[in-house]
């Protein structure tokens, strides 16, 4: 690669390919060195450097072309170094050292003068590294800057290198020198791998293409060399003895590590492409917040200085009124260090204030007893007992407002101070977010990806790796893409890619197969965290009953008896108790380290699901000293009964996540109840038809055409599907696609009065029917909606092993078949980025206390981080083609010359 050597070879590892050696040969060349008599005058006035001399580090380029945008820009602000470690930097071994532009623009100009006397200038002083002489043309490489070789050897000992190629990469840093000491090396001590590696890790060699899995076309990286040089030197390193598995091996390793940088560029440019648009989107709000304060200064927007906020990479910054979190700028109180985002100071000047300020929502779910939620009458005190509707609890004698565009510290009743103009705050340096974006922006359109993935699959229609779970009309996507994680196919992530883009789940079958050391028994976990320990903390395990939506405490080893045996209550009702997030999931590598480093090592698609290392997994891209999020791995533990019970199944209700997720089913367990119980809950359920026509309906008789009636009659026993027969099956999940999220909300709307939350009570209020977490369709209401508005879910059944991909975005619920062991992961996905930053501004309007109202994600904090990522690995890609081009034109010009 020219003068973009990775490693520098060490002399005793160097490898000879068998040529002849004749060092003691003079030899005489026709046409004597024209410019010998130009060197011997400039001789004794040109200084040489030093044999031995460190050459000083250079410096990063700052753009890919010289008068490209990314001449002004720098990475993430780190903190400075000190000026004396600065002046004596030098590269470290294997660094990558890379001239600026002036250097660059010098070393063509001198290359230029230096080419018009021929192939190059003998450095004065200086001899031969095979045949010792100095009275020849002579070529320094590039590379290691140390070995010299005169065109004469070049010619005579290396016919199938060209006088360019020696100069990018010398025979010796190749490692196919054959003087007699290079030679004599290799004779003391055989080379091992990093020698190979070195050799083959050669950019003058023809690469051989790997398949790569992102799924992204991409134009390959010249390397200086004729395609047809390549291949006869690929054939002279053939010809000459490698053959041995050894090495052959050191091979497929360098070409893992060639394809794995490929990779990296690849990615970074599907990264920008679907993130710059947001990144865009956050600048141009916050700009409009700066020609507002420029407004209110009376200031020209280039004279206006925003000030510093005193903010820690280690800790996060939320706004005080609608909790979303706050990236950079901001408004603060000198007074109080009331925090404000802009999204609000925007809703505050348009009176339109909708970030939930001091808004608590609260509901009242009386516990009516146990034979109420059994179909029965509730306790006597709360027959007559009223309800209080609790709708905003927002101090109406006060009111917030901005005058004339100024926003002051709301009243002490709203969280404020009351006294103070609240001051814009920027969390990053000045103009660095604009700087961010014109860069990305330019190596977007420079580098734009050449095949992005859309438009329907066909493969996936009738076929062994996909799923039929709809029927919908007229639609392409009833089959669910279903591949097993063993394919080893090159396509399969381009593949998932092609139906993840467009907002579908994923299956992906046989994950579990990966993982066949570790017992993921949930008693054998248990006994894993808390070894032998018999405290009284261990005893007991807190659960959520399913039946009343509350936690329970039970004994530790009931519970799990109960996972393999079944519980049911005294009316022989089944008891359905779940563990959620235990352990919990910031500790759950701590405690299972060999089953969290497993499961995240044999997840699919490991560029999305690694959450330390994936290339395109937005989360994982944020730098080490920022503060973390939590995204997991996180275990769900929970009973479950193949029949649908209409009431206290175990279920996770209807919810939408902020970001994708995928989750795994370890391990199930199945429990049959007898002929006893099964008569005992289809009694039970006609006692609960009776009392869903009461409630639903009112305390007075009904008429059978009643429309309430009709809804109310059969819900419970409407025919459920066959899933008894299914030995892998586990749990029942409905996955409703982005676009049909409003048809559903509207329904749940109408039917909201039909469903039971806490202690089986009626729904009483709802805020974001997606969102509550409230809803769970049964098989009826599922095909009533169907009957409605013409939209139903993806249902399917995920099996022991398999591994659900959930798009962020996607409303679903999960019912569990039979007692399992789900262990689940969040990650950012850069195709479904803008549906987190919907979601995001959905849940800042939520109430204050509501389950999904703080932005624990800061998605937008994730963009520009992963931007900012991206940019650096195109900026430097840039630069190395650049230099590349630089090696090939010199090369070119001295082949015309």
């Amino acid at each position: 690669m020219g003068a973009m050597g990775i490693h520098q070879i060490d002399p005793a590892l160097r490898w000879p390919y068998g040529f002849e050696t004749e060092d003691d040969e003079e030899g005489q060349e026709a046409g004597a060195d024209e410019d010998w008599g130009i060197d011997q005058e400039k001789r004794g006035r040109k200084r040489k450097r030093p044999r031995s001399a460190k050459r000083p580090r250079a410096a990063t380029p700052s753009s890919a072309s010289s008068s490209g945008p990314l001449a002004s820009w720098n990475a993430v602000p780190k903190r400075p170094r000190s000026s004396a470690a600065k002046q004596g930097d030098t590269p470290r071994a294997g660094a990558v050292v890379v001239p600026s532009e002036t250097e660059a623009a010098a070393a063509e100009e001198e290359e230029g003068t230096a080419s018009s006397g021929g192939a190059g200038r003998k450095k004065a002083g200086w001899s031969c590294h095979q045949c010792h002489t100095a009275k020849r043309q002579m070529v320094e490489c590039e590379r290691c800057r140390e070995e010299i070789y005169c065109t004469f050897c070049v010619k005579k000992r290396y016919p199938k290198l060209s006088v360019a190629e020696v100069r990018a990469e010398c025979p010796c840093c190749r490692g196919i020198c054959s003087c007699k000491r290079c030679s004599a090396k290799v004779k003391q001590s055989e080379p091992k791998s990093p020698a190979l590696r070195i050799c083959n890790s050669s950019r003058s060699a023809k690469k051989k293409k790997k398949a790569d899995p992102s799924g992204v076309e991409s134009t390959s990286v010249c390397n200086g060399v004729a395609p047809t040089e390549a291949n006869d030197y690929s054939s002279l390193i053939s010809s000459n003895g490698i053959n041995n598995p050894s090495v052959k091996s050191d091979k497929i390793d360098t070409l893992d590590v060639r394809a794995q940088e490929e990779s990296k560029i690849k990615h970074a440019r599907y990264l920008l492409h679907y993130l710059m648009p947001c990144l865009t989107e956050l600048n141009k709000d916050q700009m409009a917040e700066r020609e507002t304060e420029a407004r209110n200064l009376g200031l020209k927007l280039s004279q206006m200085n925003v000030e510093q906020a005193d903010c820690r990479n280690d800790e996060r910054v939320f706004c005080d009124n609608c909790r979303t979190s706050i990236f950079d700028l901001h408004r603060s109180c000198p007074n109080c260090s009331y925090e404000l985002c802009i999204a609000c100071c925007k809703e505050l000047r348009e009176e339109d204030l909708q970030g939930g300020t001091c808004r608590e929502e609260l509901v009242s779910y009386p516990n009516r007893g146990f034979d109420y939620m059994h179909g029965g009458d509730p306790l006597p005190e709360l027959i007559n007992c009223e309800e209080t509707d609790l709708s905003s609890c927002q101090p109406k004698s006060k009111k917030w407002v901005a005058s004339r565009g100024i926003i002051r510290c709301p009243p002490t009743e709203l969280g404020g101070c009351g006294e103070h103009v609240l001051k814009l705050r920027q969390i990053f340096p000045k103009d660095w977010l604009n700087k961010l974006e014109i860069n990305a922006s330019w190596l977007n359109k420079k580098l734009e990806p050449s095949n992005i993935v859309s438009g329907e699959c066909p493969k996936c229609t009738k076929n062994e790796n996909s799923r039929y779970a709809a029927t919908r009309e007229n639609s392409t996507d009833n089959y669910i893409y279903c591949p097993k994680s063993d394919n080893g196919e090159a396509d399969d992530l381009k593949h998932f890619q092609s139906h993840w883009v467009k907002g579908e789940p994923v299956i992906v079958q046989g994950v579990l197969q990966k993982m066949p050391d570790l017992s993921w028994e949930p008693p054998h976990m248990w006994s894993e965290v808390h070894g032998s320990s018999t405290s009284s903390d261990m005893k007991n395990v807190k659960a959520i009953d399913c039946l009343s939506c509350c936690e329970v405490e039970i004994c530790t080893q009931d519970f799990f008896n109960g996972y393999y045996e079944g519980r049911m209550y005294e009316n022989q009702w089944p008891e359905m108790l779940k563990l959620k997030d235990w352990p919990t999931s910031n500790h759950f590598e701590e405690l299972l380290p060999s089953h969290g480093v497993k499961y995240i090592d044999s997840l699919p698609f490991q560029p999305y699901t690694n959450l330390k290392s994936g290339s395109l997994s937005v989360s994982a891209l944020l730098p080490d000293d920022i503060l973390k999020i939590d995204m997991g791995p996180k275990s769900y533990i929970a009973y479950g009964c193949t029949q649908e019970l209409g009431r206290g199944d175990s279920v996770t209700k209807l919810h939408c996540d902020i970001s994708d997720a995928v989750n795994v089913l370890m391990h199930t367990a199945k429990v049959a109840p007898s002929e006893e119980q099964q008569d005992a809950i289809k009694n039970l359920k006609a006692r609960h038809e009776a009392q869903d026509e009461k409630d639903c309906c009112g305390n007075f008789a009904i008429n059978g055409n009643d429309k309430c009636h009709k809804s109310c009659v059969g819900a419970n026993h409407a025919s459920s599907l066959n899933y008894i027969d299914d030995e892998e099956g586990g749990a029942l999940w409905d996955i409703f696609r982005r676009e049909d999220a409003e048809k559903l909300k509207i329904y749940l709307h109408k039917h909201s009065k039909e469903f039971r939350h806490i202690y089986c009570s009626p729904v009483e209020k709802i805020f974001n029917p997606v969102h509550d977490e409230t809803f769970y369709l049964t098989e009826e209401h599922k095909r009533k909606l169907k009957e409605e508005h013409g939209i139903e879910p993806w249902t399917f059944v995920q099996k022991l092993g398999e591994a659900v991909f959930i798009p962020a975005g996607c409303p679903h619920q999960v019912r569990n078949l039979k007692s399992c062991t789900k262990i689940a992961i969040d990650f950012v996905s850069p195709e479904n980025v803008k549906e987190c930053l919907k979601l995001t501004q959905e849940f800042r309007k939520l109430p204050k206390n509501h389950r999904a109202k703080e932005d624990k994600l800061e998605v937008k904090k994730m963009i520009i981080y992963a931007v900012d990522h991206a940019v650096k690995i195109l900026k430097e890609h840039c630069s190395r083609t650049r230099l590349i081009d630089i090696v090939y034109s010199r090369s070119c010009g001295r082949r015309r010359k």
